[in-house]
């Protein structure tokens, strides 16, 4: 069975925008949504109960998903740089192309130097002196290599830097000798520094650089060992060619395949070599539905960043924002973005760059400002609301500003299991409501926290992990300023932390055991049982139900009447005025998004009919 890319990404894109690249691309069997205020994420069985196969698929994926984006993002930092303007970075590990005896040395040796007309240079630790019969000698008794055919491990590491087809030979030169030092001499990568040689070779289209390496580090002793759990990787290894080559005058990129929107499998060498031979075009291996799910996610998610970014810069630059809603456009259809992305001039692609990353410093200057307006604001219960309302926003535009540190923990749900108080939609949440909060304000005020803020703090959904660390905080500063108003010393950590651990229980026990009652009495109310020391007949049981329904409109009526009043405050505070009106016009422009890629959609649709029409099919 064959699995398409194309096919997966046109159902991603019916899919709402709070749904993930991931489970867009997966469909209705599984999804994460979006939950609203407190940026709850559910999952959402869409069909029968229980955790599906797609589900479990979904939680096999969502890891190499996560590496997919992360390795997407640009190296040299500029959210707004277009992938695929410049050729590709090409670094390689020879395979099976290192020495483990002094044959094996000299083999290479007289291999690289085309025996003895190209010359061989030492390590700049060396001074690059060229290597000669008496230097050779010298290395293989440095870098002990073991007589002939005693070696068993390889002792060295063959490496290849090239550049592309008509770059100055003496740049190309000095840029790949300034990478073998970077990568191996420096000490900054592999934990050690390493000794090795180079060979320049200009006898194919593409000038390159060999880079023979001693895996024996000089300093620690460490073996130099290519992995991605280490810095010493494919990635740091182009990002490192790319910053040296640019130093020479040569532009090139490393961009990884799906952030160019390249979603055909690697081609493996051995189909390069038969294709050669067969003198046909090599044929990218078949996707797997593993594979294809991981491209068109990888491809659903450079598109939304492409339509962040056009989002950024519509109002300062609208040149700008049609070349990335033109990207990614192109990326959520299967389209290679290359075709787009180098039409665009350096010049230009600065330029782009710079305006979004302005508008990033400008979202993020209004966010710290928002911050520092919320701390000033003196009532402890007012802050935990504009708290809430500013952790919204925070989630909404971490994504925007490619999820920086103190941002990220914002976008997932909190993992202490504090501050849960009524769900929103439990029926009996409105009665319990008061006498729960009096219980509460109770228990605050003996272990020294606001009672007031307490209490809204357990008032909402469950935070997010950020918000969650914010009323952590809020809690201990509120603890330290209620014993130095008792005239109490100071208190240390464990102390403190045991404390305040103790009151989260209390409170926590007191939610549960009114959630119980009020499920018992429920019960009981379904089942017609009649509470005791009432009458058991029909009329005891309906005066009772209407008693208690009268008592739940009268608790729901004050309930209203005091959500009411907190509105009225909150929308009279400037910070809250501010936060909702960032809110606001981020919602707008989500549904213009929306309504745009619906009429896109909607064209794309009418197209496709229209050449089934016309070639005969439409019938």
């Amino acid at each position: 069975m064959s699995f398409h890319v194309r096919d997966l990404l046109k159902r991603a894109r019916l899919a709402p925008g709070a749904v993930s690249a991931l489970d867009a691309v997966m469909g209705e069997d599984w999804a994460i949504v979006d939950a609203g205020r407190a940026r709850r994420h559910r999952e959402i069985q869409m069909r029968g109960q229980g955790l599906s196969k797609s589900g479990d698929e979904r939680h096999g994926l969502l890891p190499a998903h996560t590496r997919d984006v992360a390795r997407m993002r640009p190296a040299n930092g500029g959210g707004g740089r277009l992938p695929g303007r410049n050729p590709q970075a090409v670094v390689k590990m020879i395979r099976n192309g290192g020495a483990s005896d002094m044959r094996g040395m000299k083999a290479q040796m007289d291999y690289l130097s085309r025996q003895g007309t190209e010359p061989l240079e030492r390590s700049e630790a060396n001074m690059g002196i060229e290597i000669d019969a008496a230097q050779e000698t010298e290395m293989a008794d440095a870098w002990r290599m073991p007589p002939e055919g005693s070696g068993r491990a390889d002792r060295t590491s063959h490496f290849l830097a090239s550049f592309p087809e008509g770059t100055d030979h003496e740049a190309a030169k000095r840029a790949g000798r300034a990478w073998a030092e970077e990568m191996f001499g420096s000490g900054k990568y592999g934990g050690d520094s390493y000794d090795y040689y180079t060979a320049f070779h200009t006898d194919r289209a593409h000038p390159h650089m060999h880079v023979i390496v001693y895996r024996r580090g000089l300093e620690e002793g460490a073996w130099l060992k290519v992995s991605q759990r280490s810095d010493l990787n494919y990635d740091s290894m182009r990002a490192v060619l790319v910053e040296v080559a640019g130093r020479e005058g040569i532009e090139l990129e490393a961009t990884t395949r799906f952030a160019r929107a390249v979603h055909d499998r690697p081609v493996p060498d051995a189909e390069y070599r038969r294709a050669a031979e067969e003198r046909r075009e090599p044929v990218p291996p078949a996707h797997t539905r593993r594979s294809a799910i991981l491209a068109a996610a990888a491809l659903m998610h450079q598109s939304r960043h492409f339509a962040t970014q056009a989002q950024l810069v519509e109002a300062t630059s609208p040149e700008a924002a049609r070349v990335y809603q033109a990207a990614s456009t192109a990326a959520s259809h299967g389209g290679l973005i290359m075709a787009i992305t180098r039409k665009i001039s350096s010049r230009e692609e600065t330029k782009m760059n710079e305006r979004v990353e302005a508008a990033k410093v400008e979202i993020r200057d209004n966010i710290d400002k928002v911050d520092r307006d919320m701390k000033a604001v003196g009532d402890g219960a007012t802050r935990m609301r504009l708290a809430r309302d500013i952790a919204e926003l925070k989630a909404e535009t971490a994504p925007i500003l490619s999820n920086p540190r103190d941002l990220a923990p914002f976008t997932v749900a909190g993992t202490s299991g504090r501050y849960r108080g009524f769900d929103v939609d439990d029926p009996n949440a409105t009665v319990a409501r008061s006498a729960v909060e009096a219980k509460i304000k109770a228990v605050a005020t003996r272990y020294g926290t606001d009672p007031e803020a307490t209490v809204e703090r357990y008032a909402g959904q469950v935070p997010s992990k950020g918000l969650e660390q914010q009323f952590d905080r809020a809690e201990v500063e509120e603890r330290a300023r209620s014993r130095v108003a008792r005239g109490e010393g100071p208190e240390d950590v464990q102390s403190r932390d045991i404390a305040l651990t103790k009151m989260h229980r209390e409170i926590a026990a007191i939610y549960v055991n009114t959630r119980s009652r009020d499920a018992h009495a429920s019960r009981q109310e379904r089942d017609g049982a009649t509470p005791a020391g009432r009458s058991g007949g029909d009329d005891g049981r309906t005066a009772s139900s209407e008693t208690q329904a009268q008592a739940q409109e009268r608790a729901r009526q004050a309930r209203a009447r005091d959500e009411a009043a907190r509105q009225a405050a909150r929308e009279a505070n400037p910070v809250y005025q501010q936060v909702a009106a960032e809110q606001a016009a981020a919602k707008q422009e989500a549904a213009r998004r929306e309504e745009a890629k619906r009429q896109q959609d909607r064209a794309d649709a009418e197209r496709s009919k229209r050449e089934r029409d016309d070639n005969g099919h439409g019938r």
